[in-house]
């Protein structure tokens, strides 16, 4: 009986103690890898720029990010009773320290980096800043997996 005292104590602890996260909005405790969190089939719920909603005039955007270090991205809308697509793909990875995602278009010679808000198992939020406009967006994106 004495030997499971002993686990049982470490595994409160665990669970009581708070855990840094990397991102500002992010889980504090989770079973998930970062990877795992990252693989998924995102929809653009919410794209903000310089804090202004802009979502309602996007079209369906969707990433799909695979376990594979893959990614697709597609842009979706009707214009004139035509359907239009846009579609990239490319390879994608953590910066070092997996604060940043980083998406390496084909084709392109340099990944463009989007600092990680949030990182949860059904809501991902990047923030990409252009240093020559001065101006921030915002993109979250949910899934229903």
């Amino acid at each position: 009986m004495k030997f499971l005292i002993l686990p049982l104590i470490a595994l409160s602890l665990i669970f009581l103690t708070p855990s840094c996260s990397k991102y500002p909005n992010g889980a504090k405790f989770t079973l998930l890898t970062k990877t795992n969190r990252m693989v998924n089939d995102w929809k653009l719920t919410s794209y903000m720029i310089n804090g202004n909603e802009f979502v309602d005039e996007q079209p369906e955007i969707k990433l799909v990010i695979e376990k594979d270090g893959t990614y697709s991205w597609s842009a979706t809308q009707t214009v004139l009773g035509q359907i239009q697509s846009t579609f990239e793909h490319g390879t994608w990875m953590f910066s070092e320290d997996k604060t940043s995602l980083m998406l390496l278009t084909e084709g392109e010679e340099l990944p463009v980096g989007y600092t990680i808000n949030e990182l949860r198992s059904k809501k991902l939020v990047l923030q990409y800043y252009d240093k020559i406009t001065n101006i921030t967006y915002i993109s979250t994106y949910e899934t229903d997996k």
